[in-house]
């Protein structure tokens, strides 16, 4: 191990160091249940699928449900739950479990790249504050529960051991990262692979022979530690990547990249916001790592996280153009790489890049002063932690209370969602198990709800080549038939012609309609349900 690796630090207290890390893990819980409501964004899509995976009979015929399983590992693990807790109980039981898991990795990668017992806390409530402004590519780490929440969790136990040179560990948490969510766990590989490049060739003068022999020896049995962990999840991300033909994953690719998920890999859909954020993240990030100490930790996390910046410039090129994206030279080839998530660390990993090089920054200068004036110190240094401490506690608060007055991520009104749930509970307390539902194409949890399959919704996308065109094709059936009767009228013909082809029961309607021959089985303010006769 190289002398300089890592920074002798006094461990604290052991009451001290749970009591630091159930503070972190308090404070993520705390923003993701205020601003995340249960059920979060994607929660539906997760737990539903995990729900279904352990007990297929639920929400049987449900397209989605029984589509390819992209996220086995998740499934396998947290779905266990579902078959004695609801799914509610099971979300919050998820985020807890996450916010635990997340805490203590921050905690392990902090209290090696920053000094002082507290800088951990302090650097969780600056990063929930950059995080509360926007994000660059939609990606995000403290929200509802899914496979990547536990995935960063180990991804950040991975980066503090891979700073402390501890290879077998970091390998270990770096495989159960792949596990949890491939695409994080691959992209965090190759991050990790290319600091190490950047550190050798930097110091390529004064490593020895000897010591690369040694650190390949090493490597060996890291490697296959990283291999074994990473089976669970890798095994079944593959086999998405052989599902199809030629044509349908040219298809799928096309409608993945530039309809379903654009917001997240097409980067001319990114907003000009969160380009001008991130322009300003990335540039006091490489303003003020200049002035941090020249570990190997240090130098380590910063090439790490110049990996991700080089996966973003490449997703960039790999985006930019001119649209219809079919103008753009060798697209095809160019939207096959997009679909990997290029800039999904880049975006949740600057943040936290920016906190640790602010954190160093500020007590760089303390110990500065320290040195030249150790008697008028002592009196400043603890003014000064007593000011960054409450400002960093003005900020947990303003990051909480902007999350209590924002907006619901569902965008229905108090009287809308309330009678969305009134809908679903008649549904599940009055149909048989076995109806196919009809529902509003861009809601999210009517099998939350009602637990009862449906026919197609536009978030719950399949992400194997032929579910994904199967996908595509129910939404422009469904399209096309609204249009085809919308003028004529939906009678019996169009109700009979709809349960034909796609075996549908029953419809849950906001706008939808009139339907001149049959009357709504139950209805509130908002919504009515239909049996097909």
């Amino acid at each position: 191990m190289n002398p300089e690796s890592t920074a002798t630090k006094s461990s604290p207290p052991a009451i001290l160091l749970i009591l630091l890390i159930l503070l972190i893990a308090g404070s993520f819980a705390a923003d993701s249940l205020i601003r995340f409501p249960v059920p979060g964004t994607n929660e539906p899509h997760y737990l539903c699928k995990a729900k279904h995976y352990w007990n297929p009979q639920w929400c049987a015929g449900d397209f989605f449900l029984e589509s390819s399983n992209a996220h086995r590992f998740f499934y396998q693990v947290v779905g266990f739950f579902t078959q004695w807790l609801t799914l509610a109980q099971t979300a919050i039981l998820g985020r807890l479990a996450g916010c635990l898991l997340l805490a203590i990795g921050w905690y392990r990668l902090l209290r090696v790249l920053t000094p002082g017992i507290w800088s951990p806390l302090i650097a969780a409530w600056m990063f929930l504050g950059i995080a509360a402004i926007g994000n660059f590519s939609g990606e995000w780490i403290i929200g509802g529960i899914e496979s990547k929440v536990f995935a960063y969790g180990f991804l950040f136990l991975a980066m503090a051991n891979g700073c402390e040179q501890n290879w077998n560990r970091a390998a270990i948490y770096l495989g159960l990262t792949i596990s949890w969510h491939p695409v994080v766990g691959v992209w965090g590989l190759l991050c990790a692979l290319f600091a190490l490049a950047c550190y050798a060739l930097v110091q390529r003068k004064s490593l020895s022979r000897a010591s690369l022999v040694l650190n390949i020896k090493q490597a060996i049995p890291a490697c296959g530690w990283l291999i074994l962990c990473s089976l669970p999840g890798l095994v079944p991300a593959l086999s998405l990547l052989q599902g199809g033909t030629p044509r349908e994953e040219f298809s799928a690719n096309f409608i993945q990249v530039f309809y379903r998920l654009k917001h997240h890999l097409d980067p001319m859909d990114f907003n000009t916001f969160s380009y001008l954020m991130y322009g300003f993240l990335l540039a006091i990030w490489l303003l003020f790592r200049r002035k941090e100490n020249t570990t190997f930790s240090l130098r380590f996390f910063q090439y790490f996280i110049a990996g991700t910046l080089g996966l973003a410039c490449i997703g960039f090129l790999l985006g930019a153009g001119p649209r219809p994206a079919s103008e753009m030279p060798y697209y095809a080839f160019r939207m096959s790489l997009l679909k990997f998530y290029p800039f999904r660390l880049f975006d949740s990993l600057l943040p936290l890049a920016v906190t640790v090089t602010l954190s160093n920054t500020v007590y760089q200068r303390w110990f500065k002063q320290e040195k030249t004036d150790p008697d008028a110190a002592t009196g400043n240094r603890r003014i000064r932690a007593g000011f960054i401490a409450l400002l960093s506690l003005c900020l947990l608060t303003t990051v909480l209370y902007s999350a209590w007055i924002a907006p619901p991520v569902h965008k229905m009104t108090a009287r809308q969602r309330a009678d969305w749930i009134d809908a679903c509970h008649w549904i599940q307390n009055n149909t048989p198990e076995s109806a196919l539902f009809l529902t509003p194409i861009h809601q999210s949890d009517f099998k939350w709800y009602a637990q009862r399959p449906e026919y197609v919704t536009y978030k719950d996308c399949p992400q194997d080549a032929p579910g994904i065109i199967e996908w595509n094709r129910r939404l422009k059936y469904l399209r096309k038939w609204g249009q085809d009767y919308y003028n004529k009228g939906f009678d019996d013909q169009a109700l009979q012609v709809l349960h034909q082809q796609t075996g549908i029961t029953h419809l849950l309607v906001k706008r939808l309609g009139p339907f001149n021959t049959i009357k709504p089985v139950y209805q509130n303010q908002t919504y009515k349900i239909y049996k097909l006769p």
